[in-house]
């Protein structure tokens, strides 16, 4: 997909959905005019923070109320990024400590992004709450009524159906059982000719999430990926939750090589698994590096590929690369984002557990 055509279709996207109306503090009687989303749907809905009323006493944050509860929130933006965005929710009557959005041109993650002249921030999972804030500064002054909030609602919890008995590949909860709404899938599977290497991700947004409900921050995040930012589907392959269990990702990406959006420069060729968390302070569990290594060992696997073995990748270029597009870089088969990246991810605590990863794909890729 091009540029441009990503753009025309994040502004289509925005548009649409920007006539869904939120109420705010000072606004309570738009309420009526925000319509509430379908039981089984995926929802978002927008508001420009300029609009938003400051908190007392502080002019640079603005407060976001909703009738509808959300469960996971982004800012994006036209122009220059500002230096630092965070956020605080508003949960059983108390406002959570902030939490710093990072802009996605910063991070890494993703793989087209919106466009040259606006930016995003990588999602933020709160759980169900009603009210947000949000500040943001650039050059130590407040930019926040530059930005504009999304805010995500899930739909409801689809039914799992069991694995189908042994097979090669790890037991998988597909796009259909975790809920995927695909006619939000507007980037038609492009193909490579292989899969070289597999390449390992955090999603950043929040550890405070249960098993039970990791399907619905898969849905938030398809959401995000495929609407909110253009790309049309979801960017990574594969999804990791901290009880182990897996979320196919990416259309037909399990099947086949298709190209992902999960590193810039690096997406034709490997494979994108995230664990779902931030784990730049928090560990990963036992049950999600694991699975992490199952499922790119057995993706490696299908092509005969030694997941303990290294392979030469030509980088792409693009901003947030660390190599000049044309470069020849060697890497192991599995490696974190930030091997090639100007980005942290997948955070500290999970890029020292590599080697764990790397030996726990030897089983399935075999």
């Amino acid at each position: 997909m091009s540029e441009a055509n990503m753009l025309r279709g994040f502004i289509a996207g925005t548009i649409a959905l920007a006539a869904t109306t939120l109420v705010t503090t000072v606004s309570a009687g738009s309420a009526a005019q925000e319509r509430a989303p379908a039981h089984e749907e995926t929802t978002a809905v927008h508001r420009a923070l300029s609009e938003a009323p400051a908190a007392r006493g502080a002019p640079g944050i603005r407060t976001v109320r909703t009738r509808q509860p959300f469960s996971m929130v982004a800012v994006t933006w036209d122009g220059r990024a500002p230096d630092r965005i965070t956020a605080r929710k508003r949960q059983d009557g108390r406002w959570s400590r902030w939490h710093e959005l990072t802009p996605l041109s910063v991070s890494g993650h993703g793989g087209t992004g919106r466009s040259g002249s606006g930016g995003a921030s990588g999602a933020w999972w709160t759980g169900p709450s009603s009210e947000i804030r949000i500040r943001a500064s650039r050059a130590g002054e407040h930019v926040t009524d530059e930005l504009e909030l999304v805010a995500i609602t899930p739909g409801t919890e689809p039914v799992r159906s069991e694995p189908e008995g042994r097979t090669a590949r790890p037991p998988v909860v597909t796009r259909a059982e975790w809920g995927a709404d695909e006619s939000l899938m507007r980037w038609p599977p492009e193909y490579s000719a292989t899969t070289r290497a597999a390449i390992v991700h955090h999603t950043v947004e929040t550890n405070d999430y249960t098993c039970a409900g990791s399907a619905e921050v898969v849905r938030g995040l398809y959401h995000y990926h495929a609407v909110e930012l253009g790309w049309g589907d979801i960017g990574y392959h594969a999804l990791v939750d901290k009880c182990g269990t897996i979320f196919e990702g990416r259309t037909d990406g399990l099947r086949r090589h298709v190209v992902g959006g999960h590193t810039k420069g690096f997406n034709g060729q490997t494979f994108g698994v995230a664990l779902i968390g931030d784990f730049q302070t928090a560990a990963p569990t036992w049950s999600a590096l694991r699975s992490t290594g199952r499922i790119a060992g057995w993706k490696l696997g299908t092509v005969g590929r030694d997941p303990l073995g290294e392979t030469t990748l030509i980088s792409g270029g693009g901003q947030g690369n660390k190599y000049p597009e044309g470069t020849a870089v060697t890497l192991p088969r599995i490696f974190s984002h930030r091997d090639v990246g100007d980005t942290a991810c997948p955070g500290d605590n999970v890029h020292a557990r590599m080697d764990t990863i790397r030996r726990e794909s030897v089983p399935a890729a075999t």
